[in-house]
């Protein structure tokens, strides 16, 4: 799995000639990284000097924080793994009637299963930018640039992955399937851009003064 593996190899996994892995778990590692800096905002605010009223929420952070990250570095594996199937699908043999229709069938299904993977990621994605602009509010301030990233990367994140839900959109026959969940991804765009902006805003006028 690539979350066992150095950081260097997934990087070069991403500019050698494979086809995998791809933006998908790209998308999954951005975020898993925006996991980690919100953990890393709420970790000096435990058992800090004058925030003792927020120790025992900023410890169910860094719990929820790590819980995700090991999320999103599944959804990571599983994006490789999802693009396998929906590429074997369409090598399929269509010389008959027969067999092309279940070719049909298994490229769409491959497709569903591909485009899950990637909405699950702007899901978590936006679980994450709710973390960030939680404990941007109340953490310590020290390290209150690190909960603005995290609701930056958190967008672009969410961003990349949807990029990747439309590229199965673009392929898929079941319009019903596309647009009940094309629906869902514009609320999830929406809420992570609104937390981003809110974040980095907070974020600069704090640092002015």
């Amino acid at each position: 799995m690539y979350a066992e593996q150095p950081l260097a190899y997934f990087l070069d996994k991403l500019c050698s000639e494979s086809a995998k892995p791809g933006g998908g778990s790209a998308s999954a590692l951005v975020r898993a990284t925006a996991a980690h800096l919100s953990a890393m905002l709420a970790a000096p605010t435990v058992n800090k000097k004058g925030y003792e009223n927020c120790w025992d929420s900023m410890k169910q952070h860094l719990i929820s924080s790590k819980k995700l990250k090991e999320e999103l570095l599944d959804l990571l594996q599983k994006d490789t793994e999802a693009f396998n199937d929906a590429s074997k699908a369409f090598k399929l043999p269509k010389n008959t009637e027969e067999e092309r229709r279940k070719r049909t069938e298994a490229i769409e299904a491959g497709l569903k299963k591909a485009t899950e993977v990637p909405f699950a990621i702007m899901e978590k994605s936006v679980e994450i930018s709710r973390l960030a602009k939680e404990v941007l509010k109340t953490g310590n301030e020290m390290a209150i640039s690190d909960g603005a990233i995290s609701a930056l990367f958190a967008e672009a994140a969410c961003i990349g992955a949807m990029v990747n839900v439309y590229i199965n959109f673009s392929w898929m026959k079941d319009k019903e399937y596309v647009a009940k969940l094309e629906k869902k991804v514009g609320k999830l765009l929406e809420e992570a851009k609104s937390i981003k902006e809110e974040a980095l805003s907070y974020t600069l006028e704090k640092l002015r003064g």
